[in-house]
């Protein structure tokens, strides 16, 4: 599971930046292609998201503001439809695909009880579809398309009612590894031997606790807010030490032992890559790689650690290395750890969705996505209308409901209690 934290992209030339103009259909050619690797890394995993409560746009604004997103071209990715392990994008079937993308929100697939089974109202080809309900609207995205930074452009302009993000305008579907290898690795060579010494050094002790047989996999979600001052409580907490993202990952720890679970003593935040990009350059696909981060020498040596590796670009070189090697992975493990590997994804602040035709101060938005791992369980924690949105996803038939609603409520209502 892999999703982005920036929600602001490079800004278009003058007189462009607050909104881009859809192009014409005759403008854009037709075109298809294999799905890179790094978005294959993905393939099987939905994002399905839901705002609430909204005053919903009727259903012909909506088409609209849909159809000028898959109008600007390939690289723009909105528009591509997806068969087997190729895209395709058609200038000649937008208008009907925009009115296929477009759909009624079922009540028993909202809520956290009904979020996680969003996707099986979608068209396989369709990579996005947009749910819209009397009081909340959700999309779901094939992460193949992209992640968590192209979700959000992708709701801010299909629901804001405003021009779409200009990032759609100036996309640029080129592959951003390369530049973001020259910018990190060819400028500075001595990080490479500090990535190269690093991996050799590092001793990643397996887990050698009890297994289970891997689930069946049934897809489960729980959200809770924080409020504004204990969001700001634990931001200033961890100023200046850690980062906030490895002091919640540190938290949801505790706070899933003070529940019962038993919990590895590693698990992982999400990095967005886009930050080793030049200035200027941006990507809509998926460029964010899961960084391992070790609890067993503490939070401080740990942030430490987190800082370094980000420093002399460790989890990009994690992204090429997953890349090179994906052609031969191993068949996925008939057992696996019967302790929880807690992943923390922080989107940041929502500022795009600010403008969202909210029907109260109170806007939630909840998120939904497969774990990256079996015995998994993601938070996935996102700012908007200054409190702290924190969404559990966890496999139904490894973990209980309630323990992890327990879990949840404790990390929401007391994380700097729970750190050390």
């Amino acid at each position: 599971m892999v999703l982005a934290r920036h929600e602001h992209p490079a800004a278009g030339p003058p007189g462009e930046r607050s909104g881009a103009r859809p192009r014409d259909s005759a403008s854009v050619a037709a075109s298809s292609g294999r799905i890179r690797s790094r978005d294959l890394l993905s393939a099987g995993v939905r994002i399905s998201v839901e705002l609430a409560p909204l005053r919903v746009p009727d259903r012909t604004s909506v088409v609209e503001a849909v159809r000028a997103l898959i109008g600007f071209g390939a690289d723009a990715r909105a528009g591509r439809t997806f068969g087997g392990g190729r895209w395709t994008y058609d200038p000649a079937t937008l208008d009907a695909q925009a009115e296929r993308m477009v759909r009624s929100l079922p009540p028993e697939l909202s809520g956290d009880e009904g979020l996680p089974r969003l996707r099986e109202a979608v068209d396989p080809d369709l990579p996005v579809t947009v749910f819209l309900g009397e009081d909340r609207a959700s999309l779901c995205i094939d992460h193949r398309l992209g992640d968590g930074f192209l979700g959000v452009m992708l709701t801010a302009g299909a629901l804001s009612g405003g021009k779409p993000p200009v990032v759609f305008a100036h996309a640029d579907d080129d592959d951003p590894l390369p530049a973001a290898a020259a910018a990190t690795f060819l400028r500075h060579p001595r990080r490479v031997a500090d990535v190269v010494h690093d991996r050799l050094t590092d001793r990643r002790t397996p887990h050698a606790g009890p297994t289970v047989p891997a689930p069946r996999g049934s897809l489960e979600l729980i959200s809770r807010r924080m409020d504004h001052d204990t969001y700001r409580a634990l931001a200033a907490w961890s100023r200046g030490r850690v980062p906030l993202s490895v002091a919640t990952m540190f938290a949801l720890h505790i706070a899933l032992r003070r529940v019962g679970l038993p919990v590895m003593n590693e698990g992982a935040v999400l990095v967005d890559l886009r930050r080793y990009l030049p200035s200027g350059r941006s990507t809509l696909g998926n460029f964010v790689v899961g960084h391992p981060v070790s609890v067993s020498a503490g939070i401080d040596a740990a942030g430490a650690r987190f800082h370094r590796d980000l420093h002399v670009g460790r989890p990009l070189a994690a992204l090429a290395a997953g890349i090179l090697t994906s052609r031969w992975r191993r068949e996925a493990p008939t057992t696996i750890p019967a302790a929880v590997r807690p992943t923390v994804s922080d989107m940041g602040f929502l500022r795009a969705l600010e403008p969202l035709p909210w029907a109260s101060e109170g806007g939630v938005v909840r998120v939904s996505v497969d774990p990256s791992s079996p015995n998994g369980i993601t938070a996935l924690t996102a700012v908007l209308r200054r409190r702290l949105n924190v969404s559990m996803s966890f496999d139904g038939s490894m973990y209980d409901r309630d323990t992890i609603a327990a879990a949840t409520e404790l990390l929401c209502r007391d994380p700097e209690g729970l750190l050390p």
